[in-house]
């Protein structure tokens, strides 16, 4: 990609990628039959918080989506996006939408409050996962460890406790993709923010990713496609984390 982002360009690319999510959210028993959020890149200098009308998340820098409850909205900051996507391309894009995305389907929780802010966070990384992973005809790219770059880079070490460590995040991107022994669950999402997993040689490799680069014996790890298990086809599906009534998500029970 080059090393500008135009503003049209960004506008388009935008518009594209959530037009592929949205077939991954049709496609979806857990969120076909709700509605899609609308997409919007946001005008120059307006915030997130402020274009959402009071009704985002916690501001926390570096944050470049966010889902706005009241008007089902997902709203994009054009200058954080355009840096992500200088770098990490439409992973950077895929990511940010995948991610509000998510945080719309789960405020359809009714426990989705009980969890912690960072296992909330790591939740939304994981259903995001899910939903980029079903975009049809997505080719996993030359540089393996490029999915995982904008869920390594989206917060600051400052942020830890409200949005979960960078191996923590890219686990749940991991996850969400079918790669990992984890689901996403509410359970397996907080034991993840406590640092608890079911396969955690996978969790300490990435580990070794604190700096973005990923060293030769990761690429094993990150070279995992979907694998199927009992109950949890490829790709995955998110009504398959938690038992459903028709098409919302029923909180699991959770461990501390």
């Amino acid at each position: 990609m080059a090393t500008r982002v135009h503003a049209a360009d960004l506008a388009s690319d935008v518009q594209r990628t959530a037009r592929q999510l949205r077939q991954s959210w049709s496609a979806d028993p857990a969120t076909a039959s709700l509605p899609f959020p609308s997409i919007e890149l946001l005008p120059a200098g307006v915030g997130l918080q402020k274009a959402c009308g009071g009704t985002a998340p916690v501001e926390v820098p570096g944050r470049v989506s966010a889902w706005c409850r009241g008007s089902n909205r997902v709203v994009l900051d054009p200058s954080l996006l355009a840096l992500r996507v200088k770098t990490h391309g439409d992973w950077a894009l895929a990511y940010w939408i995948g991610t509000a995305l998510a945080e719309s389907v789960l405020s359809r929780q009714n426990g989705a409050a009980a969890l912690s802010p960072a296992a909330a966070n790591l939740q939304a990384n994981c259903v995001g996962g899910v939903l980029i992973a079903a975009v049809p005809g997505r080719k996993p790219p030359a540089q393996e460890e490029k999915p995982l770059g904008p869920a390594l880079v989206a917060y600051g070490a400052s942020q830890t406790t409200r949005m979960g460590t960078r191996p923590q995040r890219a686990y749940a991107l991991l996850t969400g993709f079918g790669a990992t022994g984890a689901s996403c669950s509410d359970g397996d999402m907080t034991a993840l923010a406590n640092g608890t997993v079911p396969d955690p040689a996978t969790l300490a490799q990435l580990e070794q990713m604190r700096d973005e680069r990923a060293s030769s014996s990761l690429m094993a790890v990150i070279g995992s496609r979907c694998r199927p298990r009992a109950n949890a086809p490829c790709p995955r599906r998110i009504g398959a984390f938690n038992a459903a009534s028709p098409g919302i998500p029923k909180p699991s029970t959770r461990t501390r």
